[in-house]
């Protein structure tokens, strides 16, 4: 538990640097080994100390290296010194930590500093039991891919390897805050386990159902209803966590005695996957956080529509564009259901297209995942699908990417928060490298974009005008590069590269290298097209710093108020140093 504890703490530190909470990073000051005068205090060798003195009455003094990855500085450890009238003392761990920082800030903001410890000592209790369960579920995550005969199976395992690995960015993304240990190795997908789904009879004049529901779902009668509702009533699945706490949300529907339907846990744990009908996947509410303890995982009804919205319009922009066509298809998720607003009683059904039924699917989230002899699962398919050419497999997965997103974006005006669970990769033998798409409720759209990009541009405004979520509509371009950058190069193109170096794969340098001549290539062809690039080549290749995603802040530390955020997952900072820029690329740290 002790080792658990130092890990989250040093990914906390490590991230409040990032994100300069309580102004560490811009109010302090880095002082060199040299300058340093208390190494006898604390049992860590560093060559800098960040010197924090706005505090209080007080100075810490925070041992950090130099860093090429996300931030300028990164914690060593998660130990720091601090030195006060009593004199120099060595201090450790999150609780301490956050109670230090939070300690001279009012009692409201004190207080989301007091809550977040409560989340990390959830993700130091998950970490423990997943580690275990990593160990129990050996035997299956070492199974050869050419003996796995079904495409959902290799899907399924494929999120459970993925599972396994922390979210790149956010500190405590191992806490799943609201399951306890019960619940987690039930519904969880690190442990593989099945189970089946409850359900609620809504009125059929308080259910709205955006098309038929599919033909795996049960009868009334199968849970346990009298089947002569099924000429008043609808069914809507629930979690079975979720279906303990509906008692209290609408007195006016009927909760049904039997669950029925068997399912497993996907990597986003409220959507799972129906065994007996496998491309079925079921979104549902779950009275469970993740990526902060607001982050609650319910469903708004504006997104089964807009989710639905972009489903169409990519779908129809791939038919269209012949620069897209063969790149991605998207599941459909043209059903889902709902009860006016309320935010536990809705689903959503995505259904796998039957052409990827013949593909290995595999979320860019398991690329990184360290497997039972101890290589990437990218090395596996690398082996099993390019003859073990990690140059081969890099080249197509940079340009899968890069022309689809960067297209989608200059000239669409659409950028998608396809973070890595989302962005699903389908490998073949027999073709190249393409992407599944889901989920795309939560993009970002400049209306002025799109509507110029298609021939019929009064259609094109009476479809915007469909969209319920009026955050997806932006104004500028900045909304749509923060996006880009944070999502597609960051987390499923940087994270990857950094766990092939650690893995000693390729070179991180060389990484890097390729990633900006392949960004400038596809920047070109389209210039060459007449799609307006310099904006993009100004965002990506020349400024010093990209956005960050200032997560921990808006999900956890600070309150809407505060942070002035309309989004908790869209409150960014400037602070990643560009590994994109000229200058970066050829300094002797980007090879560290």
């Amino acid at each position: 538990m002790a080792q658990d504890k130092s890990y989250i703490s040093q990914r906390i530190v490590n991230t409040c640097l990032r994100e300069n909470v309580c102004q560490i990073i811009s109010r302090g000051e880095i002082i060199t080994a040299a300058q340093f005068a208390h190494n006898n205090v604390l049992d860590v060798q560093s060559p800098h100390w960040l010197l924090v003195s706005h505090l209080g009455e007080y100075v810490l003094y925070i041992p950090v290296v130099e860093s090429h990855y996300m931030q300028a500085w990164q914690a060593v450890s998660d130990a720091w010194l601090k030195k006060d009238k009593q004199g120099v003392v060595s201090q450790s761990g999150f609780d301490l930590w956050l109670t230090t920082l939070a300690e001279n800030l009012d009692a409201g903001a004190r207080q989301f500093f007091n809550d977040y410890i409560k989340e990390a000592e959830c993700a130091v209790e998950h970490r423990k039991l997943c580690l275990q369960a990593y160990q129990e579920q050996t035997a299956a995550l070492s199974k050869p891919l050419y003996e796995i005969a079904h495409w959902h199976q290799k899907l399924l395992l494929s999120d459970q390897a993925a599972s396994y690995l922390d979210h790149p960015y956010y500190p405590t993304a191992r806490a799943k805050f609201g399951f306890d240990k019960q619940a987690l190795s039930r519904y969880a997908p690190e442990f593989g386990a099945s189970f089946t789904l409850n359900w609620a009879a809504v009125a059929n004049d308080q259910a709205t159902l955006t098309s038929a529901q599919p033909d795996c779902w049960p009868t009334f009668a199968q849970v346990g209803l009298d089947a002569s509702m099924a000429l008043t009533h609808q069914l809507f699945p629930v979690h079975p966590l979720t279906f303990k706490t509906l008692s209290s949300v609408d007195k006016n529907i009927v909760l049904a005695p039997k669950s029925a339907l068997q399912v497993t846990a996907t990597l986003s744990v409220r959507t799972v996957v129906v065994e007996q009908s496998p491309d079925i996947h079921i979104k549902v509410p779950l009275v469970m956080a993740t990526l902060g303890a607001r982050n609650v995982r319910l469903i708004k009804a504006s997104t089964i529509y807009d989710g639905h919205w972009f489903e169409k319009v990519l779908t129809q922009l791939a038919a269209d564009d012949p620069k897209l066509q063969g790149l991605y298809q998207h599941c459909s998720e043209e059903h889902g259901g709902h009860q006016g607003e309320i935010k536990e009683i809705a689903y959503i059904v995505r259904q796998y297209p039957g052409v990827m039924h013949d593909k290995t699917l595999v979320p860019v989230a398991a690329l990184g995942s360290e497997m039972p002899d101890k290589r990437l699962y990218l090395q596996h398919l690398v082996d099993y699908f390019y003859q073990g050419d990690m140059q081969r497999w890099l080249d197509e997965y940079l340009s899968l990417l890069l022309s689809v997103h960067l297209r989608l974006w200059l000239k669409y005006g659409i950028a998608l928060e396809s973070n890595q669970q989302n962005a699903v990769l389908a490998f073949s033998h027999l073709k190249p490298l393409s992407l599944v798409m889901k989920d795309n409720d939560s993009a970002r759209l400049l209306a002025s974009r799109f509507i110029d990009s298609v021939p019929d541009k009064e259609t094109a405004k009476q479809r915007l005008n469909q969209l319920i979520d009026q955050r997806i509509l932006v104004d500028d371009e900045q909304a749509l590069a923060q996006m880009f950058t944070t999502i597609t190069l960051q987390l499923d193109i940087a994270a990857v590269f950094e766990a092939m170096a650690a893995y000693q794969l390729m070179p991180l340098l060389l990484l890097y290298k390729q990633l900006r001549k392949e960004l400038i290539k596809q920047l070109d062809m389209l210039q060459r097209e007449g799609i307006e690039t310099q904006y993009a080549r100004n965002f990506l290749l020349e400024a010093e710093y990209q956005p960050a995603k200032y997560l921990l802040s808006s999900g956890s530390l600070l309150s809407k108020s505060v942070s002035g955020a309309s989004d908790i997952n869209k409150f960014y900072g400037n602070s990643v140093p560009n590994f994109l820029h000229q200058n970066f690329l050829i300094r002797d740290r980007a090879c560290r």
